[in-house]
């Protein structure tokens, strides 16, 4: 089987789409990778073919596609436009010699979607978050969708039941589902790997450190190198200066630690750090909403602190938090949920959040009962075998 997966140029949409990748190979399945040209390295560095297809931009370069990192609407809205820029034209282009089986696309890559239904491919959408609903997606950006199928002459389909119509990989379990949800007709959940895989060794400089609960920050990578991060990591520093906590912060690779100065003694900070490796260590993590570091922390069993920035940030934090998993240190309303203003985000509310995970043992067991229905799940290579039905039907 042939299978060409699409995929946004972003770490987070990459990490979520690579295991899938790797199944597929695993399986002996010939596979290929579509994505902008420069971001694709990530994909050739695992020996996947890349065919290099519509803008050349990144998610984590704001100079690459200004009218994506500039839109004022919802991501959801832009990543549609996005499509539209190149990428159905190149994906067809590529079908004529690749001569895929299927089409996986990233279910914010709507050109792959497009380039499918053109083609008359079957088709799998697979979420790299939390997934989001039908009706969400059609209120939020129902009519950029809508555009580009017109400008493909696709049939109407203003409800978005069509597009919803085919294959929905879901990567969690019916737990965390978000609301105004539906059960999809033809969809499949699986767990991810970190679930099975047994946690990387610790960093040397930890495992020679023990005492006070080891608390993480990290605000991942397209938002870390931001001014307002940096005002996030000045406020948390502050914050915990005093509290009887070990704390870790990312600063992000290319950063020099140096730039923060003087640190409160019990303080790291770190480039990066593997969060397999150090997350099962914690009592509590600060982080930005990002569904890929979260995975990790529920896989832990650690409770969290949401600092949500942009993105699908906000949804996904104020229905973890809701769901008991954490603390939402959200502080503006910002439709359709509340978001963080680095501005006013004070180190009281800081070390509230925290001593509350901490103390609390109600959102640990939270997250071990999360973990739990995560487990149930099939795993990765279960996928693979859907594909392989769906592509023989």
């Amino acid at each position: 089987m042939r299978i060409l997966f699409t995929c946004v140029p972003g770490t987070a949409h990459f990490h979520a789409m690579l295991p899938l990748v790797r199944a597929a190979r695993a399986a002996g399945h010939t596979v290929a990778a579509a994505t902008a040209e420069t971001f694709g390295a990530a994909f050739t560095r695992e020996g996947v073919e890349l065919l290099p297809s519509g803008v050349d931009w990144s998610q984590s370069d704001p100079t690459s596609l200004p009218q994506f990192h500039q839109s004022s609407g919802p991501p959801i809205r832009a990543f549609a436009e996005v499509a539209g820029m190149g990428m159905v034209d190149d994906l067809v282009a590529h079908a004529r010699h690749f001569e895929p089986d299927l089409i996986v696309w990233d279910a914010m890559e709507f050109g792959g979607w497009v380039a499918a239904e053109l083609l008359g491919l079957p088709q799998a959408a697979a979420a790299s978050a939390m997934g989001t609903p039908r009706p969400v997606m059609q209120a939020m950006a129902g009519e950029a969708i809508a555009a580009l199928a017109a400008k493909y002459r696709l049939p109407e389909d203003p409800q978005l039941h069509r597009m919803f119509s085919h294959l929905y990989l879901h990567r969690k379990p019916r737990t965390l589902d978000l609301p105004y949800g539906e059960r999809l007709a033809h969809e499949f959940r699986y767990r991810p790997d970190m679930f099975d895989e047994p946690a990387p060794p610790a960093p040397g400089w930890l495992t020679a450190a023990e005492g006070a609960p080891l608390v993480h920050l990290s605000l991942g990578t397209t938002f870390v190198g931001t001014p307002a991060a940096r005002a996030v990591h000045r406020t948390v520093l502050e914050a915990l200066a005093d509290e009887p906590v070990r704390l870790v912060v990312s600063t992000g690779r290319g950063t020099d630690p140096a730039e923060y100065g003087t640190v409160p003694s019990n303080t790291r900070l770190v480039p990066y750090v593997d969060h397999r490796a150090l997350l099962p260590h914690c009592a509590a993590f600060l982080s930005h909403g990002s569904f890929s570091s979260i995975l990790v922390a529920l896989a832990s069993g650690v409770p969290l602190c949401f600092l949500p920035m942009g993105a699908d940030q906000p949804v996904v934090s104020m229905h973890l938090a809701n769901l008991g998993l954490g603390v939402n240190l959200a502080n503006v309303y910002t439709p359709p949920a509340p978001s963080l203003d680095p501005a006013a985000l004070t180190p009281d509310a800081v070390r509230k959040a925290v001593r509350t995970v901490i103390d609390d043992s109600g959102y640990a067991e939270a997250a071990s009962l999360v973990r739990d229905d995560f487990r149930r799940l099939p795993p990765v290579s279960a996928v693979v075998e859907r594909l392989e039905a769906l592509a023989g039907g």
